[in-house]
């Protein structure tokens, strides 16, 4: 079994909101596109694009799961012909920066505070009473998104990935504009492929496509990971993850009772291990660290 890879670049043509655990009155949105969150929007367009009957989004997400993997998408910023994304990692000193994909060392880091000054809006919202048609007591809200400008230079902001297929998808070559995240029926989450290129590594690190499931080979975590007590000492933050199965009596439930590791922990020491990528994105240790 081998798996074809591909680097694509969505370049985003309105704000972009995806969840992350709010705080108090402020629905804050992550820096980065899940796997997860991918494939359901993907799921969602192909479904739609069919020509006969109603759009089947179960057997479209199959045939997803079942051909292709998608690495988590980051945010980037255009450098002259090439799109540079910035990739979070956790630091001993510095805790959570981000560096530029191009940059080996860590001079021009930045802070998660300042890569969210550069990049986040918050919308104001509040529900509407309609007895009173006035603002509801204790509604009043704000939602983070992300700006499709960068504020640092005016740059315009696309989110990078890779995508391994197991065999050719046509629908998803074909497939140019998607919307993503929350709040869609709004306007928000449009996103326009630039494009889609042969590839050999995921942001420079090693790849193995002859496996049953692709492996990254990296000491950085580009996912959620799980951990497992014989996955090599990591540092970084754990988060639990939860998602929306309208097919299940309990349509929101985490995905595993155990908190993942963010991206951007590492094996600690410099380590690099394998890391499968599991049909919903999330990194499973495929061997031990070299």
């Amino acid at each position: 079994m081998s798996w074809t890879l591909y680097r694509w670049t969505w370049r985003l043509e309105s704000s972009l909101f995806v969840g992350a655990l709010p705080a108090g009155s402020l629905n804050r949105c992550r820096l980065y596109v899940p796997s997860r969150a991918l494939w359901g929007s993907l799921t969602a367009e192909l479904a739609r694009r069919r020509k006969n009957g109603f759009p089947s989004y179960e057997t479209e997400g199959t045939t997803l799961h079942e051909n292709a993997r998608f690495s988590y998408l980051f945010p980037a910023e255009c450098d002259g012909k090439h799109w540079r994304a910035w990739l979070p990692r956790y630091e001993e000193r510095d805790g959570s920066v981000w560096r530029r994909e191009d940059r080996p060392d860590g001079k021009h880091d930045l802070t998660n505070r300042q890569m969210r000054l550069r990049l986040l809006d918050a919308r104001p919202g509040t529900a509407i009473d309609p007895d009173s048609d006035s603002a509801e007591e204790g509604s009043l809200r704000e939602t983070e998104c992300v700006l499709p400008h960068w504020r640092s230079n005016e740059s315009p902001v696309a989110f990078v990935g890779y995508v391994f297929l197991k065999q050719d998808l046509p629908e998803l070559h074909d497939l140019t504009t998607l919307f993503l995240g929350g709040d869609t029926r709004y306007g928000l989450g449009r996103l326009r492929r630039l494009d889609m290129t042969p590839a050999s590594d995921v942001f420079g690190a090693g790849v193995l496509l002859n496996q049953n499931a692709p492996v990254v080979q990296s000491g950085h975590l580009l996912a959620h990971a799980r951990p497992a007590d014989h996955v090599p000492q990591i540092v970084g933050s754990q988060e639990l993850l939860a998602g929306w199965d309208r097919t299940r009596d309990d349509p929101f439930h985490p995905i595993d009772p155990m908190p993942f590791w963010t991206p951007g922990s590492r094996v600690r020491d410099g380590h690099v291990a394998d890391w499968a990528i599991e049909k919903d994105g999330i990194w499973k240790l495929a061997g031990g660290a070299q």
